[in-house]
C-alpha cells in the first residue's frame, strides 16, 4: 500500500520551523508501516509540500498540533477519495473535531494500532492507541522517509521517554502521554546514537535527566562513544545533582532548554511548576559553571501577571546572562487546566487553532489587556535581540551565542511585519482602543 504522512506546516515562522525539526510522531509510523512491507514517504512541510492534487497514494495520514490543526484539516480535503487518518496531540484531544475532516482518527501513541487501521482489521471512526510501555521495541525512526530531509544542517531530534509526572496547569503532554514516565534502556538510545550523521542531537524528551541512574548510564556511554554535540530539555532541579553536570559537559551537552516559565513567584505557584525564583537562578549559575549553554523558557500572561512582568522576565534574562529565550504567551490549548478554566470563564475569545502556536494572545488576561500582553511581549523581544547585543556577542567572540540571536532578531522582525495590525485581537479591544 502506497501511504503518505504528512506534518503540516505552521502558519508562520518560529524558532522550529526555522530549525527544520520534524516530529517524531510520523517517523515512528513510518518506520513500522515500512518494516510492514508499505511504500512510505513523509511530507514534512516546512522543507518540502508536494503538490497533493498529483499525490497518488492509498492512504494519508496527517499529524496535528493545535497550531497546524487548521492546515491539516484543509490538507485533509484535497484527498476525498483516499483513506485519511488524523492523529497527533491535537488530534488526541479534540477527536470528534478532528473527525470531520478524516474517516479515522487515532487518540494517543498509535504504534500499537497503526496497522491494523491501514489493513482495514480496526474500523471505528475513533481508534484509541495505547501506551508503549517497552519503548526499546520501537524501531528507530527513519529519517529517510522525508521527501528533501537532509540531516548535518539542523538539530535531529531524538526522544528518550515518554509521559511526565509533573502537571503543569498550562501543558497538555500528560493528557496525551500519561504522568508515568517510561524509558528507553541507555543501550537501546547509544544503538540509535551511533547510527546517526548530525551536527547537533537534540533530545526532545520533556525532562531528559527524569531518572537519575538511567540518565547516568547514558551520559558514560555517550561520553566513551563520543556522540558529538547535543541538546536537551530539563527542569531546573537537574542542576542540583553536579556529578550529572558534569557528566552532561563530558558528554557532549551543549544547552539545555530549560522551562523557567516565570520570575514572578505567584505565576510561578499557580503553574504548579514547583520550582522557586532561587532554583532558577542556582540552575543557571550551575549549568554556566559547567559551560552549558541556556535556552531559558517563559510563560507569559498568567493572572498575576502585568506589563511589568514582561519586562522584569527580560531583565532578569539578561542580569542573569541567559544565552537565548523564549517568551510564550500563555496559550489555552484544548486538553489543558488552564483552557478548561478560560473556557468556563468564557475568556477565550478566539478558538482560531492557527493563533495557538505561544506567540499569539488568544484570552483576555486578567491585569492587563490582551493588547498589551501582546505589545509588550514583542518589544520585549525586540530588546533582548537587538542588533546591538548580537553585535556584542560577537565581538566578545561568542559565534554561536550571536547567530542565534541574529536569528532571533529575524524571526521577531518578521512576526512584527506579519502582525502589525493584530487584527485577531480588535474583538478584545475596550471600544476607545479600536482605530
Amino acid at each position: 500500500m502506497k501511504i503518505a504522512l504528512i506534518e503540516p506546516a505552521a502558519s508562520e515562522a518560529n524558532v522550529y520551523s526555522k530549525l527544520h525539526m520534524p516530529l517524531l510522531g510520523p517517523l515512528y509510523l513510518g518506520a513500522i508501516l515500512k518494516n510492514k512491507g508499505h511504500e512510505v514517504e513523509i511530507y514534512h512541510e516546512e522543507i518540502y509540500t508536494p503538490d497533493y492534487s498529483k499525490l497518488e497514494v492509498d492512504l494519508v495520514g496527517i499529524s496535528i498540533l493545535t497550531s497546524t490543526a487548521k492546515r491539516g484539516y484543509e490538507i485533509a480535503g484535497k484527498f476525498p477519495k483516499e483513506k485519511v487518518v488524523i492523529g497527533g496531540v491535537h488530534a488526541s484531544l479534540m477527536p470528534d473535531e478532528a473527525l470531520r475532516f478524516a474517516r479515522q482518527v487515532v487518540v494517543g501513541e498509535a504504534e500499537h494500532v497503526i496497522e491494523k487501521v491501514v489493513n482495514g482489521s480496526i474500523t471505528a471512526p475513533i481508534v484509541y492507541g495505547s501506551p508503549v510501555e517497552n519503548l526499546d521495541s520501537l524501531p528507530y525512526p527513519d529519517f529517510s522517509l522525508i521527501k528533501g530531509y537532509k540531516t548535518g544542517g539542523s538539530p535531529l531530534p531524538i526522544s528518550t521517554s515518554r509521559g511526565c509526572p509533573f502537571d503543569c496547569t498550562f501543558c497538555s503532554v500528560t493528557k496525551v502521554f500519561g504522568r508515568k514516565y517510561r524509558f528507553r534502556s541507555a543501550k537501546n538510545v547509544l544503538g540509535e546514537l551511533t547510527t546517526r550523521k548530525a551536527n547537533m542531537i537534540f533530545f526532545c524528551d520533556d525532562n531528559f535527566v527524569a531518572h537519575a541512574k538511567r540518565t547516568r548510564e547514558l551520559l558514560k556511554l555517550m561520553a566513551d562513544s563520543k556522540i558529538g554535540k547535543w541538546a536537551a530539555q530539563v527542569r531546573c532541579d537537574a542542576a542540583r545533582d553536579s556529578g550529572i553536570l558534569e557528566l552532561m559537559r563530558k558528554a557532549g551537552c551543549k544547552v539545555v532548554c530549560v522551562g523557567f516559565e516565570s520570575v514572578n513567584l505567584d505565576t510561578l505557584k499557580a503553574y504548579q511548576k514547583k520550582q522557586t525564583i532561587d532554583d532558577i537562578i542556582y540552575a543557571i549559575r550551575s549549568f554556566h559553571k559547567h559551560k552549558i549553554s541556556i535556552h531559558g523558557m517563559f510563560v507569559l500572561g498568567g493572572d498575576h501577571d502585568t506589563k511589568e512582568t514582561v519586562w522584569e522576565t527580560v531583565k532578569f534574562a539578561i542580569k542573569q546572562k541567559i544565552d537565548t529565550i523564549q517568551m510564550m504567551i500563555l496559550t489555552p490549548l484544548p486538553g489543558t487546566k488552564v483552557y478548561e478554566e478560560f473556557n468556563a470563564q468564557k475568556r477565550i475569545f478566539s478558538y482560531d487553532w492557527e493563533l495557538y502556536d505561544g506567540q499569539h494572545v488568544v484570552f483576555t488576561p486578567q491585569l492587563l489587556s490582551a493588547r498589551q500582553l501582546q505589545s509588550t511581549v514583542a518589544e520585549a523581544y525586540t530588546r533582548f535581540y537587538s542588533l546591538y547585543r548580537s553585535f556584542s556577542l560577537l565581538l566578545k567572540w561568542s559565534f554561536r551565542n550571536a547567530v542565534l540571536r541574529f536569528m532571533g532578531h529575524r524571526i521577531v522582525k518578521e512576526w512584527m511585519r506579519i502582525n502589525n495590525n493584530m487584527s485577531w485581537l480588535k474583538q478584545d479591544m475596550p471600544k476607545e482602543d479600536v482605530n
